[in-house]
């Protein structure tokens, strides 16, 4: 008796452990017919995918736009709207290291990586360059959400193991408006 109540207890907590850690993603495909005409109207990639992800992000919806990429990066044009049907979709730009005058925002990031509440992370990797390897992290912020560029750093080592000089750090010090 006491062997079936241990192996009873012994799968159900192999449930509740498995339960726990498997998280469903919050990404939705949305077939190519299906896209909002709003939300294709933001990109200007050159690229005209089969389907795109949807996800909830920031008290709207981020509709996530393949661009064209390579081995290391998946490259993407991120379009946040505030309803599932692309009500007020705009491109977001995503502000880079630099004079503002001299260095135009990004309107594709790559290998994103969210955080809640309203956080991004972007790796972009090309081993051709002298700096290979660059990681920036916005906030989205103020009435429009619109991305600031909070972290920047960069390395000469591809593998990202070493080397790495901080650009930018305003991760403690920024306050979201």
């Amino acid at each position: 008796m006491r062997a079936l109540l241990i192996a009873t207890m012994t799968i159900a907590l192999g449930a509740i452990t498995a339960a726990a850690q498997s998280v469903p993603s919050d990404d939705v495909s949305i077939n190519k017919n299906d896209i909002p005409k709003a939300v294709a109207a933001q990109v200007s990639c050159g690229t005209t995918p089969d389907s795109i992800l949807r996800k909830p992000f920031a008290d709207g919806f981020i509709f996530r736009w393949p661009c064209a990429g390579n081995h290391p990066n998946q490259v993407e044009a991120l379009v946040y709207a505030t309803s599932i049907d692309g009500t007020d979709a705009r491109l977001l730009r995503f502000p880079m290291p630099g004079q503002p005058s001299k260095v135009k925002p990004a309107s594709e990031i790559a290998n994103v990586t969210w955080f809640a509440p309203r956080e991004l992370t972007s790796i972009f990797v090309d081993p051709k360059t002298r700096v290979c390897r660059r990681e920036g992290r916005w906030r989205l912020d103020g009435k429009k959400l619109t991305p600031r560029l909070i972290f920047w750093r960069e390395t000469r080592d591809c593998d990202g193991m070493r080397g790495w000089r901080t650009v930018l750090d305003q991760t403690r010090s920024f306050k979201s408006k």
